[in-house]
């Protein structure tokens, strides 16, 4: 009975170990016979490079209008949306507080002015005094000369002269004191009269009325900041929209470039406008870094309205008729079922090819520069050296120091290029720091994998634009492969 058990095992584990066998063997043939290459076709077209943010659309101008003094408001003479032209009076606040202090500093003044005219009365008849006193002075010294007068007669002749002089310099002073006060009375008064003309309230813009914070009868109270009564947005016929793009972002975002959006209101009306600014002063948020750029764009027919969100796609990079290559043949690699329909390319080890661009050699970097910016032939010369010393100063023992040689180009580059050229040179400089390389597989006509090498530029969301590799329009290169199970 044992015996038949052990037996039954035994044939049991064969049975297993023979399915098993011919379960795997029969997966591995079919699977060896099945293999998908998916593939995508090399084009030339356009490549847009996009960074999305959002933001709130709003006026170019915003001006909030308030009140330097307390008081009530006697009239409010505008109201919401309403257009209003610069110096047109759109409030009032009482004035009787303020017409009280002008007649105030009127009668203030009126006084000092008075006792102006009182000082030089006064010094008109000290002046006459003091001639007297000379006169007398004067007789009293030729008499004392021929001995017909005492000396204390000379001395009282000569104190009363000095007594005269003295009075004549306070009535001086006196005078100027009377100016200064009649100057602060007037100053007093012309402060008076200011703050009856704020009293009324006027527009400082030609705008639109977006918001009104009183009400007729209202108090004002302005005791420590003016309080807003009205918020004015100048020339609605164009806004603009503040932006946050997150810091991983920012280096893309360049003066000028052009933005496409749209706003919830009006979801199929595309908009466009351009790059007007980026502000330096970051924000951070939950340890997010974004950074406000300021988009300027025109309102047609006044369909913006501020607060609005606007949805943007700022085009950070645009090229037409350009080589491009699918994104996901960039991110292919082959697996091991396939290292049997692999092959090198024999044109990129001899460097032939249908390498897109090239010219038989780099050219030199002065030339190409002399050639993109229509240099001057002083200007191409004055480059050439500035390329040689640079270069030749770079030199270390262990190579070349790249980053000090480009910082003495660019210095250079400023003292003789043109504000036109230097801004076209930053910008191929730009361009060509964004290239970087990679590799594809194309397939052939004989079904084999062949690996090229590539310089790419910029990227969508489908393609990267090709700048120089061994490709053509037309191949296909592997974007997928896949082991198919019958």
């Amino acid at each position: 009975m044992l015996l038949n058990k052990r037996w039954i095992m035994v044939v049991a584990g064969i049975v297993v170990l023979a399915l098993a066998a011919w379960w795997f063997l029969g997966r591995t043939s079919a699977g060896a016979g099945s293999v998908r290459i998916e593939t995508s076709v090399v084009t030339t077209g356009e490549v847009r490079r996009i960074v999305a943010a959002s933001g709130a659309v709003r006026a170019l101008v915003t001006v909030e209008v308030g009140s330097q003094l307390s008081g009530q408001l006697a009239e409010v003479l505008v109201d919401f949306n309403d257009a209003v032209e610069e110096g047109q009076v759109i409030a009032r606040l009482d004035p009787q507080t303020y017409e009280t202090r002008v007649r105030e500093a009127e009668a203030s003044r009126a006084t000092a002015l008075a006792s102006l005219e009182l000082q030089r009365a006064t010094l008109t008849r000290v002046l006459a005094n003091a001639g007297t006193a000379q006169l007398d002075f004067d007789r009293t010294l030729a008499l004392s000369e021929r001995g017909t007068a005492s000396v204390a007669a000379l001395d009282n002749a000569r104190a009363a002269l000095e007594a005269a002089q003295a009075d004549v310099a306070v009535a001086r002073a006196q005078i100027a004191n009377a100016q200064a006060v009649l100057a602060q009375r007037d100053a007093t008064l012309e402060g008076a009269n200011i703050d009856l003309t704020r009293t009324t309230i006027r527009s400082p813009i030609n705008g639109i009325v977006v918001d009104r914070a009183v009400d007729e009868g209202q108090t004002v109270a302005a005791s420590l900041s003016a309080p807003v009564l009205f918020t004015i947005a100048q020339d609605l016929s164009h806004v603009q929209i503040d932006a946050q793009v997150d810091e991983a972002d920012i280096g893309q975002i360049a003066h000028g470039q052009t933005v496409n959006f749209t706003v919830d209101a009006y979801p199929d009306l595309q908009l466009t406008g351009v790059v007007d600014q980026i502000r330096l002063a970051p924000t951070t948020l939950s340890n997010v870094v974004t950074y406000t750029v300021v988009v300027s764009a025109s309102n047609p027919g006044q369909r913006l309205l501020p607060g609005m969100t606007a949805n943007m796609d700022i085009v950070t990079g645009e090229r037409d008729g350009v080589l491009r290559v699918s994104n996901a043949a960039l991110r292919f690699t082959p697996s091991p079922i396939i290292e049997d329909r692999t092959r090198p390319i024999e044109a990129a080890a001899s460097g032939g090819g249908r390498t897109r661009g090239a010219g038989g050699g780099r050219p030199n970097p002065a030339d190409r520069l002399t050639e993109q910016l229509d240099l001057t032939t002083d200007q191409a010369e004055r480059v050439s050296t500035l390329f040689g010393n640079a270069i030749g100063r770079a030199q270390t023992g262990g190579g070349v120091d790249r980053e000090a040689m480009q910082a003495e180009i660019d210095s250079g580059l400023q003292g003789i290029l043109t504000s036109a050229q230097m801004q076209r040179y930053r910008a191929m400089a730009r361009e060509a720091a964004e290239t970087r390389t990679a590799t594809v597989w194309v397939q052939e006509a004989d079904g084999m994998l062949v690996e090229r090498n590539l310089r790419l530029g910029i990227s969508d969301s489908l393609n990267t634009e090709v700048i120089a590799g061994d490709i053509a329009e037309g191949e296909a290169v592997v974007t997928r492969v896949r082991e198919v199970h019958e």
